[in-house]
């Protein structure tokens, strides 16, 4: 039972050291420029609209493991730098989170109905108000729900950092089982976390998801 523990204790520090960690910083990274691709995606300017359509099809279009192999072996010859296979897995997995917070953000802000931005110009706000003070506000709301999705999609996607040898949760279960033989109880252990981690945020979402749609629904009458 103690050596059950004690595996379980290396796997929960490597969950959170790597893929927990990973995760959160992807996000962070990703959010802000998903926020100025998603404002160049409703641009009406083609030099500023096509880079981010571009950018965004090509990543959606492509596979995250495809990415961080590109990152992990390209990008040392491209910056003559060597690159750790952790930081190569950390940008692949922002640049891959970008183009899918894009179009969650562009959605968001295209459902906002353009009544309400007209009405707000008619009041005498500038349209950086009407934005600040009506659209983003509404449009938050009724983004959250799906960002917050995409963030677990995200997490779940960490642990293809292990292909390029990262040590994170999967890959430090292989190590372990080589050493314990033990497969049927470290990978149903590992199954049972991701498990307990995503449906617990998919239920906390699922109710965000419910109240927005209230929300909407009083609003409309």
């Amino acid at each position: 039972m103690s050596g059950y523990l004690s595996t379980l204790g290396t796997l929960l520090v490597a969950l959170l050291l790597y893929n927990v960690r990973m995760t959160v910083i992807a996000i962070v990274l990703a959010l802000p420029v998903a926020c100025l691709f998603a404002a160049a995606r409703l641009s009406r300017h083609w030099l500023i609209h096509a880079p981010a359509t571009v950018y965004v099809n090509v990543l959606r279009s492509s596979p995250l493991v495809m990415i961080m192999f590109w990152v992990y072996t390209v990008g040392p010859m491209i910056t003559g730098q060597p690159n750790s296979a952790y930081l190569a897995a950390q940008l692949a997995l922002a640049a891959f989170e970008v183009a899918y917070f894009t179009e969650i953000i562009r959605a968001g802000l295209q459902s906002v109905a353009v009544g309400q931005r007209n009405a707000g110009l008619a009041t005498g706000l500038t349209r950086g108000q009407v934005t600040r003070l009506i659209i983003l506000p509404q449009a938050l709301r009724r983004m959250t729900p799906s960002l917050l999705t995409q963030g677990l999609i995200a997490f779940q996607d960490s642990t293809i950092a292990s292909v390029i040898s990262v040590p994170d949760v999967l890959q430090t279960t292989t190590v372990v089982n080589a050493r314990e033989q033990d497969p049927i109880t470290l990978y149903a252990t590992l199954a049972a976390m991701f498990l307990v981690i995503c449906f617990a945020v998919s239920r906390t979402i699922s109710r965000m998801e419910r109240d927005v749609r209230r929300q909407m629904g009083l609003a409309a009458t």
